[in-house]
């Protein structure tokens, strides 16, 4: 077996210990080894899982300090096959093992886990949206998200305001949120409970909160005056997040609200009605489609139009195509107009 020149090689050929303390040594070289590949996953996280590589390094006993229970027992698999062990860590890994098992059940409650893990494998506080998956999964392209339940706060509205420029192609350029009226200073607040994820300026935002919600969800609150939230912060719906403004590239104060899936814009208007300032469903299906993702609730089969409503916007918003819409109405002419009010079928 050949060793590198470092501090694991080193202790490995000059101590040797019984069988029976393989067990608590093994993380400490597991993580050695794997922390490197362990940090291409991770983009930047909450301090308690980040590790600076340099330090640990130069100090085992400090890697143990910064590893919790879910390390130990995901990284102790590979220093199985390990026949020479140090001797003269088995009191600080032993001492971190208790330590552990002891705060266990506080730490949860202190640190609560990341929102969405499931879903994303990065928590990124500086860049906006660092994951851009266009819903790629095996099989079926399309999930269901629960968007308010009785175990979170519900929904609340970010601002009380009128929409003044909707999703879409704006200016020979796509618009990803919704923009709302406010006055610099009104409070804006979380629409679902959350975790912080990037609070700071950012360019053409301006300043800029995104939080991450556990539905799967993020929202985005662009142009604020002020920011009263910091990455990381857990927050409820209904909480104030910051104060509108006009920061970044904005021709007078208002709100730029986004909702996105992993990093990809969703229409606001497809789980938000602005008018009646609450959600169109308690349950959405998200869909990949060729326009990006199509989003309407769950089971709903018709569709009652709205002023300036076009079959080719509905199909994207219920992510099917004009001509089965028109199919599944009778539509027999080239063009058919539409009347607001009017209840057309939209899935079969």
């Amino acid at each position: 077996m050949k060793y590198q020149k470092n501090w694991y090689s080193y202790i490995l050929l000059k101590s040797e210990i019984s069988m029976k303390n393989k067990f608590y040594l093994m993380i400490v070289f597991t993580f050695y080894t794997l922390a490197a590949s362990a940090m291409s996953r991770i983009c930047i996280v909450p301090d308690s899982v980040y590790f600076p590589p340099a330090s640990l390094q130069k100090n085992p006993e400090l890697m143990l300090e910064k590893m919790d229970k879910e390390q130990l027992s995901l990284l102790i698999d590979s220093l199985l096959q390990l026949e020479i062990l140090p001797g003269d860590l088995i009191a600080s890994v032993n001492q971190r093992v208790s330590e552990i098992n002891k705060v266990e059940n506080s730490v949860s409650e202190i640190t609560p886990s990341l929102p969405s893990s499931n879903y994303y494998f990065c928590w990124e506080i500086n860049k906006l949206f660092p994951e851009k998956d266009m819903l790629k999964m095996k099989g079926d392209t399309s999930l269901s998200l629960v968007l308010d339940s009785k175990e979170q706060s519900g929904y609340s509205h970010p601002v009380n305001g009128m929409v003044t420029s909707d999703f879409g192609w704006r200016d020979s350029a796509q618009h990803n949120g919704t923009d709302i009226r406010l006055k610099k200073g009104d409070k804006v607040v979380a629409v679902f409970d959350g975790m912080v994820r990037v609070a700071g300026n950012h360019g053409s935002f301006g300043n800029v909160v995104i939080i991450r919600h556990y539905n799967g969800l993020e929202t985005v609150y662009a142009h604020l005056s002020k920011i009263k939230v910091k990455p990381g912060q857990v927050v409820i719906s209904g909480q104030m997040i910051g104060l509108g403004g006009s920061t970044g590239v904005s021709t007078g104060p208002h709100l730029h609200f986004e909702v996105r899936f992993k990093g990809v814009p969703v229409n606001p208007k497809y789980l938000i009605s602005f008018t009646e300032q609450k959600l169109i469903s308690n349950e959405m299906v998200l869909k990949q489609t060729r326009w990006g993702v199509a989003a309407y609730p769950k089971n709903e089969k018709t569709y009652v139009v709205e002023r300036g409503d076009t079959l080719f916007e509905i199909s994207k918003h219920f992510g099917t195509t004009y001509q089965s819409i028109k199919e599944l109405n009778g539509f027999v002419s080239g063009r058919y107009r539409l009347n607001a009010g009017q209840r057309i079928t939209v899935m079969k």
